[in-house]
């Protein structure tokens, strides 16, 4: 939950850019009709959308080991718990 807090200014900051981009692009397009579409912004875009896919799924991947690890730590905490307890 805590790199989820972390990460979602980012997010909001990213779903900013990504409308203001799309506003400018189409601005653009719009006022020079006879040259080719710029796709420098759209491929920026998708560079960054990437790239938060891929934060994303290392994320979820550091959580799922950690969730692991902490399972781990449980399981030694209980035996030996049930081993001290035994040896009364």
């Amino acid at each position: 939950m805590k790199h989820f807090i972390s990460v979602l200014p980012l997010l909001l900051s990213l779903a900013l850019m990504v409308g203001c981009a799309s506003d400018f692009q189409s601005t653009e397009s719009e006022s020079t009709p006879a040259s080719s579409p710029d796709t420098s912004v759209q491929d920026s875009i998708d560079r960054m959308n990437q790239q938060m896919a891929t934060d994303a799924a290392n994320a979820a991947a550091q959580q799922q080991f950690l969730a692991g690890m902490a399972a781990a730590q449980e399981t030694m905490n209980n035996a030996n718990n049930n081993q001290t307890t035994s040896n009364w």
